[in-house]
């Protein structure tokens, strides 16, 4: 191939954007194929730890990822009944210590800073996939509305129900884990102003469950979202509606800051958890999933996004470096970024029975156990920039 490979990107969420913003910083254009008419539909809180902003910042996108953030001074948890403080995660040591802060971000506002690093004449709404032939120097897509386009690379950045994948592999069979989660977003002004008192990121901890709340758009809106153990079924995905009163009834005896949050939600979804085992089925040839779409995981890490963000300048810079043989590109692409995502995949699945296993009657109630800093400091530690083309060390995750 003597030029640049022309690139299509499925997918104009989180991913997507941010590997089309990386791509752009390294010379390239590609067009990214989003399935909703419009971008950022979904309002939820995003969670992104400091090697995501680092990756962010190395591909332009620094200061419109700065303008849009909100950084907590630590992570106050509760008991979940007698609101009694149980420990407190000191996140001011994080940016001296890692080189960017644990940010969170109205997912709308986090999409429009990543858009703000493509053209928006490449950004192309209302196009479902449908469909796509693999060819020997090419990949055309279809679209739902009668579109096609052919490009000579593919990026799957199309989610946990990636048809991408789907095309590639058939339909994957996840594993419900009894889990579910309840997503809410509030007014600040609507809460007591000691609700989130004392970080403004406070999280309740309870028997086979816990609480999340934490402030976005400066004091402007508040995410909650919960996570517990269930015998019921709940689908997955992040826009089902939920019922305000089963998510109120979720949390008997809330202790007061605790209920006056459940008193403020009006409308709130839910979210069935569905644990995807690590898997090599990546792509091939010409196609590179990326993502949920390669590596859905729990949420408990916090590390959706970042490793998407993670994905997105490695992969930028493969192509950048082997313009000419974009297919070998992707298989280094693929060598230096499956051992760390599944790593981080495991890692992700094992931190949840420390918060659920709490006991508020137990011996240990006063001692909760928590994930620590130093405990993600593998994660959060590691260098995007400088080690892009190394596969990296890891501690053992069982």
């Amino acid at each position: 191939m003597s030029k640049r490979p022309s690139i299509a990107i499925a997918g104009g969420g989180l991913a997507g954007l941010a590997a089309a913003a990386a791509l752009a910083q390294f010379g390239f254009d590609a067009e990214v194929f989003e399935a909703a008419p419009r971008l950022g539909e979904i309002g939820a809180g995003v969670n992104v730890s400091p090697q995501g902003i680092r990756a962010l910042r190395a591909i332009g996108l620094g200061d419109a990822i700065d303008a849009a953030a909100n950084v907590a001074p630590g992570v106050f948890t509760r008991d979940m009944h007698s609101g009694a403080p149980l420990d407190y995660r000191d996140h001011s040591i994080v940016e001296p210590r890692f080189g960017a802060p644990v940010s969170t971000f109205h997912r709308a506002d986090l999409l429009d800073a990543l858009a703000g690093g493509v053209d928006p004449r490449r950004i192309h709404l209302d196009r479902r996939l449908i469909a796509l032939e693999e060819r020997p120097a090419s990949v055309e897509l279809h679209f739902a509305n009668g579109v096609t386009h052919a490009a000579d690379l593919l990026i799957g950045a199309d989610g946990i129900h990636s048809q991408v994948r789907r095309a590639l592999y058939g339909d994957d069979k996840p594993t419900y884990t009894g889990q579910m989660v309840w997503r809410a977003l509030v007014p600040g002004t609507d809460l007591p102003t000691d609700a989130l008192a004392p970080s403004g990121h406070i999280q309740w901890l309870g028997s086979g469950r816990h609480f999340f709340a934490y402030y976005l758009r400066g004091r402007d809106v508040v995410n909650i979202v919960t996570q517990q153990d269930t015998r019921r079924w709940v689908e997955e995905g992040w826009s089902i509606p939920g019922d305000v009163d089963e998510m109120h009834a979720s949390f008997p005896d809330a202790e007061p800051r605790l209920a006056a949050l459940l008193d403020a939600v009006t409308h709130c979804s839910q979210w069935g958890l569905f644990l995807r085992p690590p898997t090599g089925n990546w792509g091939r040839g010409r196609i590179q999933l990326i993502g949920d779409a390669a590596h859905a995981m729990l949420p408990q890490a916090g590390q959706g996004a970042s490793q998407s963000f993670e994905d997105a300048y490695i992969l930028a810079r493969w192509l950048a470096a082997m313009p000419r043989d974009p297919e070998a590109a992707l298989d280094n692409f693929r060598r230096i970024r499956i051992p760390r995502a599944h790593a981080v995949q495991r890692s992700s699945s094992n931190i949840l029975r420390t918060k659920h296993d709490y006991d508020p009657h137990g011996p240990d109630a006063a001692r909760a156990k928590v994930d620590a800093v130093d405990a993600m400091a593998w994660i959060w530690g590691y260098d995007v920039v400088a080690a892009w083309d190394q596969v990296p060390a890891m501690p053992a995750v069982t």
